[in-house]
C-alpha cells in the first residue's frame, strides 16, 4: 500500500489587494477509489492561528471559522475527486499574508505549508504647494499609498537628489501611506520630481509656474 501523501501546489503565492487566490495541495490517498471521504482543513498559521475551511469527511463544517474569512472562503469541491484539496480566498486584505497549512486526512492524515503575501500598488501620487507666510519659500508636498512600504525621493532638474522630510503611516485597510516635503525658493526658475522607488508613480512640479496667488500660506 502505498504511503498517504500531501503535496503544496506552490510554496509561495502572491496576490493583489481586494483580488482573490486560490491556495491549493495535492493528496494521495492509499486508499481505493469510494473509500472513506477526506477531511480537509486549512489554517492560518502565523501572525496569528486562524481557523480558514473545515471540511469533515467530505461535509462542509464552518462552525469553527475564523469571522475574518466567513463569506471569502470558496471550497473548489469539483477538484477534490483529481485529489486537490483548494480555497479561494476573495476580497484581499493585507492581514491575510502569512504561512497557510493544507491538512488532509484519510484514515491517515499529513500536511503542507505555504506563504501568502498580498501586495497593494502604489496609487498615483497626489501633489500640493503650500507657499510661505513670509518670503519666496514654497513648500511641495507629495503622497501616495499602497504595500509594501516604500519610500518617496525627490530631485531637481538637473536629476539632483534632495533631502526631505518624509513620514509613513498607516490606513484603516493596512495600507502603508507615505507623505514627503521639500522647501524650494519659488523665485528660482527650476522643477522638482517626487518618485516612488523602482520605478513607481511619480508627481512633478515646475518652479514658477505653479505657483500662484491661489496657493494656500502656511505660519
Amino acid at each position: 500500500m502505498s504511503l498517504f501523501t500531501v503535496e503544496a501546489g506552490r510554496r509561495a503565492y502572491s496576490a493583489e489587494f481586494q483580488g482573490d487566490v486560490t491556495l491549493g495541495c495535492r493528496f494521495r490517498p492509499g486508499t481505493p477509489t469510494g473509500g472513506p471521504r477526506p477531511t480537509v482543513t486549512w489554517h492560518r498559521l502565523s501572525p496569528t492561528f486562524l481557523e480558514v475551511y473545515r471540511l469533515d469527511s467530505g461535509v462542509e463544517n464552518l462552525a469553527s471559522q475564523d469571522p475574518g474569512y466567513r463569506g471569502r472562503v470558496r471550497f473548489l469541491a469539483e477538484e477534490l475527486d483529481q485529489g486537490w484539496a483548494k480555497v479561494q480566498v476573495g476580497g484581499l486584505r493585507i492581514n491575510d499574508s502569512g504561512t497557510y497549512r493544507c491538512f488532509v486526512q484519510m484514515g491517515t492524515a499529513d500536511y503542507k505549508t505555504m506563504t501568502l503575501s498580498v501586495y497593494a500598488p502604489y496609487k498615483p501620487v497626489t501633489k500640493r504647494i503650500q507657499r510661505s507666510a513670509e518670503g519666496d519659500e514654497v513648500e511641495l508636498l507629495c503622497q501616495s499609498e499602497g504595500f509594501p512600504a516604500s519610500e518617496l525621493a525627490w530631485r531637481d532638474g538637473s536629476a539632483r537628489p534632495l533631502s526631505s522630510n518624509t513620514t509613513a503611516s498607516t490606513t484603516p485597510e493596512q495600507l502603508v501611506r507615505v507623505a514627503s516635503s521639500i522647501l524650494v525658493r519659488s523665485s528660482v526658475k527650476n522643477n522638482y520630481t517626487c518618485s516612488l522607488a523602482d520605478g513607481g508613480p511619480a508627481a512633478r512640479f515646475n518652479i514658477p509656474g505653479t505657483t500662484g496667488s491661489s496657493i494656500p500660506r502656511y505660519r
